[in-house]
């Protein structure tokens, strides 16, 4: 009777064992975002680099930008030098949302990569505002000499307090002043002008220091909103200008290379610190390769897209020496603020001023 009971003890056990394996029981259900990282890295486990890889990364423009290009670049190479191990899912023009959407997405781990605007982080550290301080470079090449310094990825550094990992930051072209009223030869001329600025805290202060009104206003609504009154115009590069067909409702462009405008291939940080040692570096040198190849067509856009504004019949005029001037100084006060909120700003700073 014992060895009846005994018998039929085992049998229900395991009976019980199969049905709760069976029915995944016994395993933790990860979170959304925890699962979407995960599906994306496939078995990367921190140690393998045999593993597929897949990456959704999401881009709020078009392709036509020096973003694009880069974003679309390291697309390329990363595929091409993996074999087609490591893959990418890449949806722009805004499918995924606009930048502020992005780069919540890429904190979550809901995607695993974007390509924004280092303005976007300006609601979370002002760390990385030192890249778009007013005037701060002379030339493109002296802004890709310092986005590829130690100083520089000092301040990529800061992103990862947000759970993100910047590996480069390519410039898409410096901002001017367009507007549908006047030419701009000097700050008395902005006087009375609404004028959209790009949302970031340091943005708005320098908006401030050189006294321009500054209206908000979202990217996809500029063109309706010059159309309509809301705006008199904006800061903006030519390239944009032309992406968005803004010459139609535009009459104006004052050239003065106002600030910067970088973006940056930004990866959530838990998704890259699964990776391999040899898949890290891939990823690095095929973003450094593609920042490269991106800013060696910026300047060229630029002028392509300043071209094509004339032919549109825009008015330019370009605003120098003591008009110029006028403009830095009235910043003077924003550099003496920014480089005081932490070393980093002033490391950077001082770096490209000696360059």
């Amino acid at each position: 009777m014992k060895k009846t009971q005994i018998a039929l003890a085992l049998t229900l056990a395991v009976s019980m064992a199969a049905t709760l394996v069976g029915c995944g029981a016994v395993k933790n259900k990860p979170s959304a975002a925890a699962g979407s990282a995960s599906a994306s890295t496939a078995s990367t486990d921190g140690g393998s680099s045999n593993a597929e890889i897949k990456i959704i990364m999401g881009h709020e423009g078009n392709d036509d930008l020096s973003d694009g290009i880069f974003a679309l670049k390291f697309n390329e190479l990363i595929e091409e030098k993996s074999g087609g191990r490591i893959t990418v899912d890449y949806k722009s023009n805004g499918t995924l949302g606009d930048e502020d959407e992005l780069l919540q997405q890429v904190m979550q781990g809901s995607i695993q990569a974007t390509c924004i605007s280092t303005s976007t982080f300006s609601n979370y550290t002002d760390v990385l505002d030192a890249l778009q301080l007013p005037f701060l470079y002379d030339n493109y090449e002296i802004e890709r000499t310092a986005l590829k310094s130690d100083e520089a990825k000092a301040i990529y550094d800061e992103a990862e307090s947000l759970g993100v990992k910047i590996t480069d930051v390519v410039e898409i072209g410096s901002r001017q002043f367009a507007n549908k009223v006047r030419p701009i030869t000097s700050m008395a001329d902005l006087k009375g002008l609404k004028m959209r600025i790009v949302p970031s805290t340091l943005l708005k202060d320098v908006a401030a220091a050189i006294g321009m009104t500054s209206t908000p206003v979202a990217y996809s609504e500029i063109y309706q909103s010059l159309q309509s009154g809301v705006i008199d115009g904006e800061e903006i590069n030519f390239i944009s200008i032309v992406s968005n067909s803004h010459d139609e409702v535009l009459k104006y462009v004052s050239t003065i290379n106002f600030y910067s405008f970088p973006s940056a291939l930004t990866f959530n940080l838990d998704w890259y610190n699964k990776l391999s040692d040899e898949d890290k570096k891939l990823i690095e040198e095929c973003s450094s390769e593609a920042m490269d190849y991106a800013m060696d067509q910026t300047e060229e856009i630029d002028n392509q897209s300043l071209q094509t504004c004339i032919d549109r019949g825009v008015e330019i005029n370009s605003i120098e020496g003591d008009a110029r001037q006028e403009f830095i100084d009235a910043c003077d006060s924003i550099y003496e603020d920014y480089t005081s909120r932490d070393e980093k700003i002033k490391a950077y700073v001082d770096y490209v001023k000696g360059l």
